[in-house]
């Protein structure tokens, strides 16, 4: 069986980190959601190129509209998904346990430049000061924490957890990189983010 080319493998952890998503589909096999914000329609498509390339067979393109219970607001999202292969299933024992997603608990040693930008990509805010969050708002504090300690150990990072909370009254917790070391950060990440989300590098 074809393997997944390394950066294809980096660029879906990464998006799995963030907003997709990843379904058992039978014995070694699985499939994976990709959804965004409609304004980000170019990303969307950035991806569904580069998995199409990697001979990926794949649903068509749609959007829909949505309520987001946790702020309140209704948005128009565009996805895709893609069929389901044996490719995939490398990721079910990372991200899933009793079919609810997980932070895998060696992601210090997945947390390379390609995983981060895409990582970015789908769940970071550009923060005025320099900075930038990643909108961990799925994980759990102890999973955030953990992901703080595998950033500081990789990259030295210089990092603290926001709150933020959310109509419903939940509060979610969210990793903030300082500005003076997501700096240093920045020249790794360049090469692989996409171009319409260069902004949440201050650039």
């Amino acid at each position: 069986m074809k393997n997944l080319k390394n950066t294809t493998w980096d660029m879906l952890f990464g998006c799995l980190l963030g907003d997709a998503h990843i379904e058992r589909s039978g014995l070694n096999m699985a499939y994976l959601t990709f959804e965004q914000s409609i304004k980000h329609k170019d990303y969307v498509m950035h991806i569904y190129e580069l998995l199409k390339a990697e001979g990926l067979m794949l649903h068509d393109v749609k959007t829909y509209k949505r309520i987001d219970s946790r702020y309140g607001s209704t948005n128009e999202s565009i996805y895709f998904k893609t069929h389901s292969s044996e490719l995939l299933h490398s990721f079910i024992d990372l991200f899933l346990v009793n079919d609810k997603k997980i932070l895998p608990l060696d992601i210090e040693k997945h947390l390379n430049p390609i995983t981060l930008a895409y990582w970015i990509c789908d769940d970071g805010q550009a923060v005025k000061n320099g900075g930038v969050t990643l909108c961990t708002d799925n994980y759990s504090l102890t999973e955030v924490n953990l992901l703080i300690q595998a950033l500081v150990n990789r990259y030295e990072l210089n990092c603290s957890i926001h709150n933020k909370k959310g109509k419903n009254g939940k509060v979610y917790h969210r990793v903030y990189i300082k500005k003076n070391s997501f700096d240093n950060l920045k020249p790794l990440l360049i090469p692989h983010i996409h171009k319409s989300f260069l902004y949440k590098l201050h650039l």
